[in-house]
């Protein structure tokens, strides 16, 4: 147990940073003293948001940078407290849980008055100097004595780019991932990895293709339909002598992009407009989503087969495939409890609207409502903390009437129903932005508990994108010389029930 520490004198800001999607956005800077052992110091600590991703009105709502920047000298820096005893890192958690608990009962809804961004920056940067301050590492908060194993999240590189990410692409899918499937540390899996983006673009370059990239820096060619990244990816991975069972592969279909007008959702009819399919029914859109899974014997994981107000679709595509891949929600679910417990409370597979859930800081604007939601995905939540929460919110009493039509009777049935599912966590990038490494602190956090954790901070390039990977290498370094064995779970990180084909 680390010694008491007294962390007092709070002082936060807002400053305006540019964003590496080519705009400004806003970070959060806290200054505060610490005292501990009879010493006493001062530290700060920077923590940037998002900016220009993920704006839906169901989430955390932005407001422009300079009403943000105001808003926390006004609203938010008057309530933070006088100061925070640290004996055990439960009392970060609490101490952050009251301060996000004030934000949400005076934000307004989504955090719309007050700016979601002004919220999550606040939020995101008092942890972070609580943190820093109590000397603990972040993969010792949830750890248990004596700890012996942990699980590092397998990790999804982005490596073919489609959609709206490129113009005048065949391909309606947005992200294809390759994901190292059987390497037993985190520091492999990114050797790995490498190996595999450097061979991706000497094939590229032998085709006579170009190997540009797009935002998450996976690449950029002229593919002739949705199925050439994935054979593309298949000829890399035996390129490199990798066996079926030493890697997968999986796809971010982001399908809100080809349900853009009203009439498409009224009628829940999709335009595949980038591959020119044309216009496709829901049935006939879970058909073209099978052929993706069944493409590749080592598909396992498929994020947004539907789009963001079509959950009937959803619902379909894990009723029919949800033990056969990993269907992750995440713009309907937008990392809100609301939407979450309703999607995977239900008893029957056919009325759940997934198996997994995409987790970001962004869409759910503070720093413990983005660990509430991961909790209740993997069945840790406490019921007590998710119901004032949900109180909070206002959402408490819709989410019970949305479970009884259900057939689930309360919010703990409901929770209780989650954790025999064995759902997983996906965290994703798009959350942290500037010189910050708070991203990699939610996996971190994790890793000790579950091994039922999934990342995604892009290809394994670009400045941006190492500075949310370095740090699992980091603790990984750390916990190995402390004697805990770190484990990548691979298949058997999958939700529960998954069957892939060709893997034993």
């Amino acid at each position: 147990m680390a010694e008491t520490t007294i962390v007092s004198n709070f002082k936060v800001k807002g400053l305006e940073i540019l964003s590496s999607y080519a705009s400004y956005t806003i970070e959060g800077v806290m200054s505060a003293r610490i005292e501990r052992g009879g010493s006493a110091w001062t530290i700060e600590e920077r923590n940037g948001i998002a900016k220009g991703t993920s704006d839906g009105e169901s989430e955390a709502i932005y407001i422009p940078n300079d009403a943000a920047i105001l808003s926390i000298k006004k609203n938010i820096a008057p309530l933070l407290p006088e100061k925070v005893i640290i004996n055990k890192p439960s009392d970060i958690f609490r101490a952050v849980e009251e301060f996000d608990l004030k934000l949400i009962e005076n934000a307004g809804p989504n955090k719309k008055d007050w700016g979601g961004n002004a919220c999550l920056a606040s939020s995101t940067v008092f942890f972070q100097t609580l943190l820093h301050a109590s000397g603990y590492k972040t993969w010792e908060l949830l750890s248990p004595e004596n700890i012996k194993t942990f699980y590092m999240p397998n990790i999804a590189f982005n490596m073919v780019c489609g959609g709206e990410h490129v113009p005048g692409t065949k391909q309606d899918i947005q992200e294809m991932f390759f994901i190292v499937m059987k390497e037993d540390s985190v520091k492999d899996v990114f050797s790995t990895a490498i190996k595999f983006f450097k061979q991706f673009e000497k094939n590229l370059v032998k085709s006579g293709m170009p190997t540009g990239t797009a935002k998450e820096r996976g690449f950029v060619f002229p593919v002739q339909d949705n199925y050439e990244g994935l054979k593309r990816l298949k000829q890399c991975a035996e390129d490199l002598g990798l066996n079926i069972d030493d890697y997968a592969i999986g796809t971010d279909n982001a399908f809100s992009e080809i349900q853009k007008t009203d009439e498409l959702r009224e009628k829940g009819m999709y335009d595949m407009r980038f591959s020119g399919l044309g216009i496709k029914t829901r049935e006939e859109l879970i058909e073209f989503n099978a052929s993706i899974v069944t493409a590749v014997d080592n598909f396992v994981t498929m994020e947004d087969a539907g789009a963001e107000n079509d959950v009937l679709t959803h619902k379909m595509m894990n009723e029919k495939y949800g033990d056969r891949v990993q269907l992750v929600i995440d713009d309907a679910a937008v990392t809100q409890m609301r939407f979450i417990i309703p999607f995977l409370a239900a008893t029957d597979q056919k009325n759940r609207a997934g198996n997994s859930v995409l987790i970001k800081l962004n869409q759910a604007g503070t720093f413990t409502e983005t660990c509430l939601a991961t909790e209740i995905v993997l069945g840790l939540a406490d019921l007590d903390r998710v119901e004032k929460f949900l109180k909070a919110r206002g959402d408490l009493q819709n989410v019970l009437e949305e479970l009884k039509d259900l057939g689930v009777s309360s919010l703990e049935e409901a929770l209780d129903n989650i954790k025999k599912t064995g759902s997983t966590a996906f965290f994703s990038h798009r959350s942290t932005e500037g010189s910050s490494e708070f991203l990699p602190l939610m996996p971190l956090m994790y890793g000790s508990v579950s091994s039922k954790l999934w990342f995604k901070a892009g290809a394994p390039n670009g400045e941006r994108n190492l500075q949310n990977y370095n740090p699992l290498i980091r603790a990984e370094e750390e916990m190995k010389e402390s004697g805990i064995k770190t484990v990548v779970p691979g298949f058997a990180g999958l939700p529960d029930g998954i069957k892939i084909p060709g893997i034993s």
